[in-house]
């Protein structure tokens, strides 16, 4: 047979026929637009960065020339160097900047520096690192620039452009003009873009002699950036912390004629992103309220045609099952409240919730996902740095962590010794673990921790460590938490076992027929048991809905018959074992009065009343049978009596008291309506259950 669909299902086909291929032509050209706008942003990065790296190279080479003028100078060369002084002053003045001559045989001395007064007296010596420039210049003999250095006269950073006195073959003396890198910042800074884009030039030893943005702050700093591996800066561009704080998109260059020195021109990662995101989130919105503004239309439409085909189905089919001689019904005129259009409301609903759930979710996931961050000091172990959330997880002020605390001080006891930071040092790789923080109201934090070492280039000296707090003592609590519920479940369940298990074995088993309608009513009361249970999340039960649930047969519905059964007593919440002890007895008594009592003729009615006694935990259950057969005692007890017997007694004072009158049978039993003693909330299990065998006589 051909399988047919609804004609909703054609229409929502065809707008799906429509829809999915703008929507995928829309993705696409949407993402492609997004790789563009990245595109654009790395190569305005790049050429930024290439333009740069020509700026400061031309800027050296300015110092370059004057270093070598002045060295090629014969003024250079004499004992008075008055003349060459003031001509050394007029040429580096305009630039911030000073000459020191070096004499270099026999030994190393001083004999000039412009940027003392000429009658002061002198060091003797350069200082390590304009030593080392002085050196590379005597060995190359070219001029040679140094890496970050303080000037030991002005107390400014400075970088030292070298150039030799070459006479007869030989190097005697050695001019060096300083570079005053405050002054290089801000002439960066001038051709830097605006905005948060900044500029940073890098020596080879690779801290900072020149920034466009907090250079003050930031001169003869070795940036966070400098982390990244090679393989990665090599890169058109890279992503790395910044040094002001903050990831940022990076694109480096070598400038050229100075060996290892380098640039970068570096946005923050949120512009970075907004560069290529907000046009395509607009773009996704705008997909997204296309679906929406078609579904909606397909969805009127549908429900506009579909209206009327379910009246007249609706028609159809009352006009078929109309009994004979009876008027055939009028078709309806006005139709209203169609089911499927209700489904679709409530899809519609439920697909929003739980699209605002998802949304929730990932906005959680996001709050939660900022982690605590320090950094310690690989010598000592002692706190460099550390960010607001990493105080909150330990409970302490930042200023109270840095320079004095090290790791073991925050940890248990237990883990003194084993914090990622003391492994990671001791490793020298990256370690990840889970322990405690004790904080200082001595409460405990589970937290994932790791950390990893930051080398010293060329040494492999560890310089600081880096580690990473994220709190997750409440996942170790909600872990614990499954667990005492999976234990609870497991205990529910074997219970409900044992007493269906119970009912089983108690059950005669002389008919099949009537041993299975019994199994299956018995069965059938714990199964409503154990649904008002569950509702009530295994807290207990109510009285009046537990016996109403068994009576429902004979209690008279709206506008009905007169009931059958008359229910009367306080509002009462039994135990989940009460509960279950209940509705068996209950099911016994009715199908005794169904098949022998006031419930097997006409006229005949079954009250069942209940008091309540707080003070001692007790319940009185009434059941009293009217207009019934005449009652007679029994000649021995039958299987009924002994399951009554057996349930009631296996509860809490439980006792049965039961009359045989003339107008009918009448039962009174008390039991404890809260847990069992010894175990509150944990049922007993009647006699013959949780593997033990069944009394002879049940059999």
């Amino acid at each position: 047979m051909r399988r047919s669909f609804s004609l909703r299902l054609h229409l929502m086909g065809l707008v799906a026929a429509v829809l999915v291929p703008s929507l995928i032509a829309g993705g696409t050209a949407a993402w492609r637009l997004a790789s563009s706008y990245r595109e654009a942003f790395e190569e305005r990065l790049q050429d930024t960065a290439s333009a740069l790296a020509l700026f400061v190279e031309s800027e050296i080479e300015t110092y370059r020339t004057i270093a070598n003028s002045l060295a090629l100078s014969p003024m250079v060369e004499g004992e008075d160097l008055s003349a060459f002084r003031e001509w050394a002053r007029s040429l580096t003045a305009p630039l911030g900047s000073w000459v020191v001559v070096h004499e270099m045989q026999p030994t190393i001395r001083r004999l000039l520096n412009t940027a003392t007064a000429d009658d002061a007296v002198l060091a003797t010596g350069p200082g390590p690192l304009t030593f080392r420039a002085l050196g590379q210049a005597l060995e190359t003999r070219r001029v040679a620039v140094s890496d970050f250095i303080i000037g030991g006269v002005t107390g400014r950073p400075i970088v030292v452009v070298a150039a030799p006195v070459i006479r007869n073959g030989e190097v005697t003396r050695i001019v060096s003009v300083a570079v005053d890198l405050v002054r290089l910042s801000e002439r960066l800074h001038a051709r830097a873009p605006g905005g948060e884009t900044f500029a940073s030039v890098a020596d080879s030893g690779g801290r900072i002699v020149a920034r466009s943005r907090n250079y003050e702050q930031l001169l003869g700093v070795l940036p966070p950036s400098r982390a990244v591996p090679e393989t990665a800066r090599s890169q058109r561009v890279f992503e790395a912390a910044a040094s002001d704080g903050g990831r940022a998109i990076f694109s480096g260059q070598h400038i050229a004629n100075l060996p290892g020195w380098t640039i970068v021109v570096a946005e923050p990662h949120a512009g970075y992103r907004a560069s290529w995101l907000t046009p395509l989130l607009t773009l996704i919105a705008g997909g997204l309220a296309a679906v929406l503004l078609g579904v909606a239309a397909a969805a009127w439409v549908a429900n506009r045609i579909t209206r009327p085909v379910q009246a007249m189905m609706r028609h159809a089919d009352a006009v078929a099952d109309r009994p004979d001689r009876e008027e055939r019904p009028s078709p309806p005129a006005i139709i209203t409240g169609v089911l499927e259009f209700e489904r679709l409301q409530h899809a519609t609903e439920r697909a929003e919730m739980a699209l605002e759930a998802r949304a929730l979710e990932y906005q959680a996931i996001f709050d939660t996902a900022a982690a605590g961050v320090a950094e310690v000091d690989a010598a000592t172990l002692r706190y460099v740095r550390v960010n607001r959330r990493f105080c909150e997880i330990v409970g302490r002020e930042e200023a109270e962590l840095v320079g004095h605390l090290v790791p073991d001080d925050l940890v248990h006891p237990e883990d003194r010794g084993r914090t990622p930071a003391t492994l990671a040092r001791r490793k020298r790789r990256a370690i990840q673990v889970e322990g405690r923080v004790m904080r200082p109201d001595r409460k405990l934090t589970w937290v994932r921790a790791s950390a990893s070492v930051i080398l010293e280039r060329g040494t492999g000296r560890p310089l600081r460590i880096l580690t990473i707090l994220q709190d997750i003592t409440e996942r170790r609590q909600a872990e614990e938490a499954r667990a005492l519920l999976a234990g609870e479940v497991d205990h529910r369940a074997k219970n409900a076992l044992a007493v269906v298990l119970a009912a089983v074995r108690l059950t005669p088993k002389t008919e099949v027929e009537a041993y299975a309608r019994a199994i299956e009513g018995r069965v059938a009361a714990l199964a409503r048991t154990h649904a008002l249970l569950a509702d009530a999340r295994w807290t207990g039960a109510d009285l009046q809905a537990l016996v109403e649930g068994e009576l429902a047969p004979f209690l008279a519905p709206s506008g009905g018959p007169q009931p059958r059964a008359r229910l009367s007593g306080p509002p009462l919440v039994v135990a989940a074992e009460a509960a279950q002890t209940i509705s068996l007895l209950l099911h016994e008594l009715a199908t005794n009065a169904t098949k022998y009592g006031a419930l097997s003729v006409p006229g005949g009615t079954v009250e069942v009343s209940w008091e309540r006694d707080d003070a001692a935990g007790l319940l009185c259950l009434r059941w009293t049978e009217r207009n019934g057969p005449p009652a007679e005692a029994p000649k021995r007890q039958g299987f009924g009596t002994r399951v009554i017997n057996r349930l009631v007694e296996a509860q809490r004072d439980g006792s049965v008291e039961r009359h045989w009158a003339a107008d009918g049978f009448s039962c009174v039993v008390t039991m404890g309506f809260g847990s069992a003693p010894g175990k509150p909330g944990t049922p007993r299990p009647p006699q013959g259950s949780e593997g033990q065998k069944a009394p002879a006589d049940a059999e």
